[in-house]
């Protein structure tokens, strides 16, 4: 680069955790909370820290790509075309599209929203099976199957399962966490009502935090209060 500039980097906190959720901690400020507070970012590699300023447990859970629209049949990412939003309307689903064009696929905040309407609706039963037939309709061409539901089944319990993990590892109830940040695009545009409604985010909605890029902000923050916050944490995570 031009001027041969020096190129500092937060360092991971472990394995599959990496400096993008350690940036998170210091866009949320976690490690100054007087209360037991948690940190997820969902997508693909699910990354959850919980703790205060006197200590930190973080996990990484295979949570897979259905939260950003890959293994799922007709899935895309949040782009021109894809179904970001679906409610109940007399009876029905009603699909929202970015770009107010043609549906091309989902996207996984609309995915999340397509299962928890159907669940009210009967389409879909508490156990995840399809109500009738082999596939869900929502707009064509884009339906949804069995085999998209069990994907989002598979994320959500493994987040589900990694908090447990943490909140055991304290130990702590789930009931005493103050704060739920989510980090990450996913966690910032989720319809928190969809995601507590398919057991994702079963957190009081007063306590759920949409954390943006986190993750940006961290490093931000790093960068201009390098000295203090990276020596901050380097001895955090020593203790």
């Amino acid at each position: 680069l031009p001027g041969n500039p020096e190129v500092r980097f937060l360092p991971c906190i472990g394995g599959f955790v990496g400096s993008d959720l350690l940036a998170g901690v210091l866009a949320t400020r976690l490690h100054e909370s007087g209360s037991l507070t948690a940190l997820i970012d969902l997508g693909t590699n699910g990354e959850i820290v919980i703790g205060n300023r006197e200590r930190m447990f973080c996990a990484s859970t295979a949570a897979g790509p259905a939260f950003e629209g890959a293994r799922i049949s007709i899935g895309m990412r949040a782009a021109t075309g894809a179904i970001s939003e679906v409610h109940r309307e007399n009876g029905r689903l009603r699909c929202h599209v970015l770009g107010q064009t043609a549906p091309r696929g989902i996207c996984g905040s609309g995915l999340v929203d397509a299962v928890a309407a159907s669940l009210d609706l009967g389409l879909i039963r508490p156990n995840g099976r399809l109500a009738a037939g082999e596939s869900l309709p929502l707009e064509p061409p884009v339906s949804l199957t069995q085999w998209d539901i069990r994907e989002l089944q598979l994320a959500k319990g493994a987040i589900a399962a990694g908090l447990q993990i943490l909140l055991q590892q304290w130990p702590a109830a789930k009931s005493e966490l103050q704060v739920v940040h989510l980090a990450g695009a996913f966690g910032n545009y989720i319809n928190q009502n969809s995601a507590r409604r398919i057991g994702l985010l079963d957190f009081p909605a007063e306590i759920v935090c949409p954390a943006g890029n986190a993750a940006l902000l961290g490093a931000k923050l790093a960068l201009f209060n390098l000295q203090n916050e990276e020596g901050a944490f380097r001895e955090f995570l020593q203790k």
